[in-house]
């Protein structure tokens, strides 16, 4: 009988493993571009390469998509992750408003966090890594950078982290989730919003009981910002620092304010497992023998605090990498 459930230990692995596999992708990856490249300069030409550009942007997704089949291989991940297609259409016009309320009700607040970083020296990445130079590359970064993230990331944190840690009750396991999915950015740059944004994603996924629901609302996101960035849309009020704070923190609220009362409108989708008699006992036995352990969340947090902080150091010029 395949396990149908993730436990905190489950949630900490995967985590931990989301860490490292796309590290040592990377790190294969550039072993293999340098050992194709005999000089220097050949080696810079071949990273201006816009098909290894590509490979880079996907790596970290690629990771992922390793982690959660490999690990779910003697589970069945799609009870575990609740993959549940059967949303409806008042559940999917519901998640499209989120979205489009997350985009417009966060960035302000986030435009704050960014003129904070350049105000205290911290050199901005770009925001979208391939080029916008016309419809094709608006295409591709949609598929690139907005629907294989919200199926990927959807299943590693919303599907196995927020389910593992259910058991620690709803908030904590969406403040936890939140917080590791704003630690694998691995950037001071992208904390604040994955963390706000994996608030609202969680909450979607326990109000439909389906990890479909954030995949459509991160989706919507993504892809508004990457269809943002191609029209080149700026918005730009002179206002004294401290009042544009207070009020992008206000829009904030309201976001949040305006996301809950959405969800009191959510159906919930999921079903409770029926076992049979024989079923339940193999089921009763399998989580006596469950070993729990924090080990691998405190590993994962660690190593992702030293990704956090070199990312700082490097932004401020403390370190070259």
């Amino acid at each position: 009988m395949k396990k149908f459930y993730y436990t905190k230990t489950d949630s900490g692995k995967i985590f931990l493993w989301s860490l490292l596999v796309p590290q040592m992708l990377g790190a294969v990856f550039i072993i293999i571009l340098t050992a194709f490249a005999k000089t220097e300069e050949a080696y810079k030409e071949i990273i201006n390469n816009i098909v290894v550009q590509i490979l880079f942007t996907m790596l970290a997704q690629i990771g992922f998509l390793i982690v959660y089949f490999v690990y779910n291989r003697n589970i069945n991940f799609k009870k575990a992750s609740k993959i549940n297609f059967k949303l409806g259409w008042r559940n999917t016009l519901i998640c499209i408003l989120i979205g489009l309320i997350g985009v417009f009700g966060l960035n302000p607040l986030i435009s704050c966090v960014d003129n904070f970083l350049v105000y205290i020296g911290y050199d901005l990445a770009s925001s979208l890594p391939l080029p916008m130079s016309n419809v094709g590359w608006l295409f591709l970064n949609i598929l690139l950078l907005a629907v294989v993230p919200a199926i990927f990331e959807e299943l590693i944190f919303r599907g196995v982290i927020l389910n593992g840690y259910k058991k620690l009750g709803i908030l904590p396991a969406m403040v936890v989730s939140s917080l590791l999915f704003a630690l694998i950015h691995g950037s001071i740059q992208q904390f604040l919003f994955p963390f706000l944004f994996g608030l609202i994603l969680s909450f979607v996924a326990i109000k439909t009981g389906s990890v479909i629901a954030p995949m459509i609302i991160h989706f919507i996101n993504n892809a508004l910002v990457v269809i943002l960035n191609y029209i080149n849309f700026s918005f730009e009020i002179t206002l004294p620092n401290w009042l544009f704070t207070i009020i992008s923190l206000a829009i904030c609220l309201c976001a949040f304010v305006i996301i809950w009362l959405l969800g009191k409108l959510i159906k919930r989708v999921d079903k409770p497992i029926e076992l049979f008699l024989e079923e339940q006992e193999e089921f009763a036995i399998m989580q006596k023998n469950e070993v729990s352990s924090s080990l691998p969340l405190i590993l994962g947090v660690v190593l992702g605090a030293m990704f956090f902080i070199i990312d700082l150091l490097s932004g401020l010029g403390v370190i070259l990498l």
